[in-house]
């Protein structure tokens, strides 16, 4: 497996003193948050391979440089460990994408939101899409920062968002977050009522509305009265 270096830039991760590591979870563990693997096309361009090879010795075997052709000349890409932007913090991927608690780098962080201990998984959207450009339209802000990835589902394609969950017993919902209850709290408290007083009934239960009068109203009785009255 490659090692990869660790920075917020592709200029800080070709530092000599850039940390490196071979798996997402030691590079988090290093940058002290979620990391992405990402791939970046440096600025230089070269005539041959032999001149990108000479600029960057450990082009080929190492895995973390590609050597690509463009625009009429050879360049190279670079891959390496980027710290991610704070993830969402929620209970499902929807709601994290809708309407999250908020956002967290660490454990700690994410536990001070939701009230318990949490955890970073991805899942995926239920959405599915047949083209790649379809998705990124609609995530590809959040694919290029590293908060989702894409997914093939059903012959199709899918994003996973990264997030923060609270970890629950098994067979057991987790408690909700100080957040959620305040919420549950607010609506509970608020009014069944609509935007508009009601109106007084003129109607009671054993009568009817004349058929040819709409302002008078009929009791089983038979005797007649005016509405409202």
């Amino acid at each position: 497996m490659a090692l990869f270096p660790i920075g917020p830039s592709a200029e800080d991760a070709l530092s000599p003193t850039a940390a490196r590591a071979r798996t997402a979870e030691e590079a988090a563990a290093r940058a002290g948050g979620p990391v992405f693997l990402a791939s970046e096309e440096l600025p230089a361009r070269y005539d041959t391979p032999g001149d990108a090879e000479a600029a960057y010795p450990e082009l080929y075997g190492s895995g973390q440089f590609e050597l690509v052709w463009r625009d009429n000349g050879w360049r190279v890409a670079m891959r390496y460990w980027r710290p991610a932007p704070p993830a969402p913090v929620a209970r499902s991927a929807q709601a994290a994408v809708k309407a999250p608690l908020g956002h967290a780098r660490t454990p700690e962080d994410a536990r001070a939101l939701l009230g318990r201990p949490a955890e970073l998984v991805w899942q995926s959207l239920p959405q599915l899409y047949i083209t790649r450009h379809r998705l990124m339209a609609r995530w590809g802000a959040l694919v290029t920062s590293g908060l989702a990835h894409i997914v093939e589902r059903e012959n199709r394609l899918a994003v996973a968002i990264h997030f923060w969950r609270p970890i629950a017993a098994p067979g057991h919902a987790a408690p909700l977050a100080p957040a959620e209850r305040h919420e549950l709290a607010a609506r509970i408290a608020a009014p069944l009522a609509s935007d508009a007083p009601q109106a007084a009934m003129d109607i009671g239960l054993f009568e009817q509305v004349a058929p040819e009068n709409p302002d008078i109203v009929l009791a089983e009785e038979g005797d007649g009265r005016v509405r409202g009255a």
